[in-house]
Formats: structure tokens, C-alpha cells, sequence
């Protein structure tokens, strides 16, 4: 009968042993899945909104050199044509990469706002209405003032993700921590029924002499 308890008490204790086992791999497994996340949120945050706030900065210094040129009095018309001409180029280089990222609704609208501006610049050039630039210039500003504040909002978005990834991060570290001291005091008990095992004598058959 002893036999019995005996088995049935290693049975839950080995049983309890896998369970605890199982937990921890889960745990594992989540662990992982959230730093691939964060780590994927933190690319995010530079590919898709620290470099887009560095092309915004070269946005507005093309737009206020084409202000700049056309507002000059000391320029001849042909060459603040050339001189605008050359800063949209340099604007629509820029335009490559921007759509290279990851675009919000919100950002495609504005930013397909922000490219029609720079079309409606470049007609007025080759017209060389230069007070119609300029309005155009501060409606590009406008529009890249949206943008730069989408940047800034998304960033704080991912940057909220990142934080909640870690949390969990963090709650499973101490999640595996207690199953940890489980299965210490689960092998502790294991090796102490064992010794009680092993000390227990088996009386010797009574001697028929």
C-alpha cells in the first residue's frame, strides 16, 4: 500500500514536473514573438518616421530656396527658372525615397497634397509667375507641417507598442521566475522522498533455527 502512495505521489509530481515544463516553453515562445515585435517597432520608428522627418527638413529647405530664388530682384527670370527647376528636382529625388516607407492613410492624402503643390510650382516656373509661387511656397509649407506631425504622432504610437511589448515581456521574465522556484521545490521534494526511501530498512524474515 505504502508502494502505492508512494507511486502515485512521484506520478503527480512528475506530472506537475511537465506541466511547469510546458509553461515555460510557452513562456519561451511569447518572449521571443514580443522582442521580434519590439525590435521590429523600433526599425519602424527609424525607417519609417526618423528618416521621413529628415527628408521632411529637406522638403522645407528645397521650398524656401525656390522662395528664396523667385523673391530675389537681383536674379534675371531665366535663371530663377533654372535655379526653381533644379530645387524640384532635388525635391522629387527625395520623393523616391518617401515612398519607399510605410504611409498612413492620413500621409498618402497629405503627401499626394504636398507632391500636386510642387507640380503647380513647377507650371507656374515655366510661366514665371513668381507671386504665385510664393502662395504655392506657403501652402507646401502647410502640408509639410501635417506631415512632420504625423511623424510625430505615429512615433509616439510605436513608441507606446514598444512599451507595452517590454511589459510583457517583463511579466513573463517574472512569470518564468516563479515556475522556476516551482520546479526547485518540486526536485527538492523528489530528492527528499528518495532519501526517505532509501533509509527506510526492510525487517529480515524471522529465523526458523
Amino acid at each position: 500500500m505504502k508502494d502505492i502512495n508512494s507511486i502515485n505521489r512521484n506520478t503527480k509530481a512528475a506530472a506537475v514536473l511537465i506541466f511547469v515544463t510546458i509553461l515555460l516553453l510557452i513562456s519561451n515562445y511569447f518572449m521571443g514573438l514580443n522582442s521580434k515585435k519590439t525590435n521590429e517597432t523600433i526599425q519602424a520608428i527609424y525607417n519609417d518616421r526618423l528618416m521621413v522627418s529628415h527628408y521632411i527638413l529637406q522638403y522645407t529647405h528645397a521650398i524656401y530656396q525656390i522662395k528664396e530664388t523667385v523673391s530675389s530682384l537681383k536674379t534675371i527670370d531665366s535663371d530663377k527658372q533654372q535655379l526653381v527647376r533644379n530645387r524640384l528636382k532635388t525635391i522629387h529625388e527625395i520623393d523616391k525615397k518617401y515612398l519607399k516607407t510605410i504611409l498612413t492613410p492620413e500621409e498618402k492624402k497629405q503627401f499626394r497634397i504636398f507632391q500636386n503643390q510642387c507640380i503647380a510650382i513647377q507650371n507656374q516656373n515655366k510661366d514665371k509667375n513668381w507671386q504665385k509661387i510664393i502662395q504655392l511656397n506657403q501652402q507646401t509649407l502647410a502640408s509639410l507641417e501635417i506631415l512632420a506631425r504625423i511623424q510625430v504622432d505615429e512615433g509616439k504610437t510605436a513608441l507606446i507598442i514598444a512599451n507595452a511589448l517590454h511589459d510583457g515581456n517583463r511579466f513573463f521574465a517574472q512569470f518564468e521566475i516563479a515556475l522556476y522556484i516551482i520546479l526547485a521545490c518540486l526536485s527538492a521534494y523528489l530528492l527528499v522522498l528518495k532519501k526517505m526511501k532509501v533509509k527506510i530498512k526492510i525487517p529480515e524474515e524471522p529465523s526458523m533455527n
